[in-house]
């Protein structure tokens, strides 16, 4: 599959999605999204992958829209990018809009900042399910220093990452934060010396695909973003449903012999 402004790889059960418009600082376009959405679900519909890592090209992982863009909506009520090709169908409306089809897809989602995630590079990040930041990354919204608010979700999603009153503090001065203080405020999951960025999501990565059943993986994905939505008494009884019929799986089989032979896991997904 060729694309123009990302690049996508795959080895050892990774699949990288590197956005590539490095001269740019990797400003975000329609075009980019929607090959970002195209390597998702490629990635996602691939046995051979167990977790997704997005990056940037060159030194910054994405420094906000494109301004050509931004400067085309000035007087405008702007608009929405296709959303066709959706990885997921049927599901709940929550997990169908710009973004929120990452919350729906079965591997896992792994950011590594390597440098500015600023933006809606920041916004489309908060849907990934772990971030990883470099030291020398900085990271958040800056609208309202751009004459506008928030968008696409964020309003939901940033208080469940970081708490009301850090998402609030971010989304009404604009500031961004240094990767120590997003790791603070439990925004992004590790920060590492810049030259150990890909490696530590590559070791993050491979364990989930080397050492994680594919089908406990992406149950427990799934059983977190749609319990987001539930009550508590819901949430156990399904889980514990959920856990019965996991009980007679293939994947459970082998994970049980694998801890008794003393040997690595040969999960099959199944």
């Amino acid at each position: 599959m060729d694309f123009s402004q990302i690049i996508y790889e795959k080895s050892d059960r990774i699949a990288t999605i590197t956005l590539n418009r490095p001269r740019q600082l990797n400003a975000y376009t329609p075009t980019m999204g929607a090959e970002i959405r195209r390597a998702m679900r490629l990635a996602d519909a691939d046995d051979g992958v167990g977790a997704i890592v997005v990056t940037g090209a060159g030194r910054a992982y994405c420094a906000g829209a494109d301004m050509s863009e931004l400067e085309s909506r000035v007087g405008t009520e702007g608009g929405e990018e296709d959303l066709s090709g959706d990885p997921r169908e049927g599901g709940r409306p929550d997990f169908k809009t710009l973004f929120s089809y990452m919350m729906a897809m079965r591997k896992p989602i792994i950011g590594a900042y390597n440098g500015p995630c600023v933006g809606i590079g920041f916004t489309s990040s908060l849907y990934f399910d772990l971030r990883i930041a470099a030291e020398s990354a900085r990271i958040g919204l800056i609208f309202v220093q751009r004459g506008l608010s928030i968008e696409h979700g964020a309003s939901w999603m940033l208080p469940r990452l970081v708490g009301l009153g850090k998402a609030i503090e971010m989304a009404v001065t604009g500031r961004l934060l240094p990767a120590r203080e997003a790791l603070e405020i439990g925004l992004v999951n590790h920060v590492v010396p810049d030259g150990e960025l890909m490696a530590k999501a590559r070791e993050i990565a491979g364990h989930i695909a080397h050492q994680c059943s594919p089908v406990g993986v992406a149950e427990a994905k799934r059983s977190i973003y749609e319990h987001l939505f539930t009550d508590l008494a819901t949430a156990t009884r399904e889980d514990d449903e959920l856990m019965r019929r996991m009980w007679k799986t293939e994947d459970f089989k082998e994970g049980v012999a694998a801890f008794r032979d003393k040997r690595p896991p040969r999960f099959t997904g199944k």
